[in-house]
């Protein structure tokens, strides 16, 4: 389909590569074999460490649910709070440890909600980042957009959102794994309909791109999202004026019918 107005296929199918096989992790030492884990079906908000018996290294008890491996990451961040706990209790290093440990939870938070499991607690949850729709992956979508009108330059999460409401947002969140900043592109479901068509999800999919490059500004004491160079920037999208109407017109309908449900 020629949807940005080039010869290219970008929504075309692709070959499927064979996956490369997942290394084996252990989960009952870190990658770096300094720490010990042990599992308790008692545990469930809480971890507990100690100093082995016959090395003297860290051995942490976690609740029992971690042992899977989609908690590895988890496992390995709370291991180096372990190590950090062992030193002598400096300013810097009870600050270190405080910061280990707010990731460690925030990322087994995270995790669940991937999972689709209950949450421990709501504190610095991000939503499931889910891609792949009934009908269109956002992937696929941002990845067209993203080459085609910003150069590849660009670099986000994308997720269905998990509102029942029609608005799609952008916002800039931590990173519960690193700690660090990124760029988070919630769209409405919504648009995730056999009715809307790809002009029409692409047009979203831009229009929350260029709240990354063009972020908002102060003028007169107020914040300005849409202002006049964002304007600019989003009539360049090749079928605008098709997706305007079709997200005035037919994407209420989609939310009434969903908010039904």
């Amino acid at each position: 389909m020629n949807l940005f107005g080039l010869q290219l296929d970008l929504f075309g199918a692709t070959k499927q590569e064979e996956a490369p096989r997942k290394p084996l992790v252990s989960a009952d030492f870190s990658e770096s074999s300094l720490v010990t884990f042990k599992y308790s079906s008692h545990l469930k908000k809480s971890v507990r460490c100690s100093r082995s018996a016959f090395f003297g290294k860290p051995e942490l008890t976690l609740p029992e649910f971690m042992r899977d491996n989609s908690f590895a990451r988890s496992r390995e961040i709370i291991a180096e709070w372990a190590e950090h706990v062992m030193h002598r209790k400096t300013a810097k290093n009870k600050a270190v440890c405080k910061e280990l440990l707010d990731r460690f939870w925030q990322s087994v938070e995270q995790t669940l909600a991937d999972k689709g499991e209950k949450s421990l607690s709501m504190r610095g949850r991000l939503p499931p980042i889910v891609t792949k729709g009934d009908v269109h992956d956002l992937n696929e979508v941002f990845a067209a957009v993203n080459s085609t009108y910003f150069n590849d330059s660009l670099t986000a999460r994308i997720t269905w959102s998990n509102r029942v409401g029609g608005l799609s947002f952008h916002t800039v969140r931590k990173d519960p794994f690193t700690g660090e900043d990124f760029h988070l592109i919630s769209i409405s479901r919504g648009y995730d309909k056999e009715n809307c068509p790809l002009y029409a999800i692409a047009g979203v999919v831009y229009h929350e791109c260029l709240h990354i490059m063009i972020p908002p500004e102060e003028h007169n004491g107020r914040r300005v999202v849409h202002g006049k160079l964002f304007r600019q920037h989003e009539r360049r999208y090749i079928y605008y004026d098709e997706w305007i109407k079709w997200h005035k017109e037919v994407l209420p309908l989609n939310i009434r019918k969903m908010r039904k449900k």
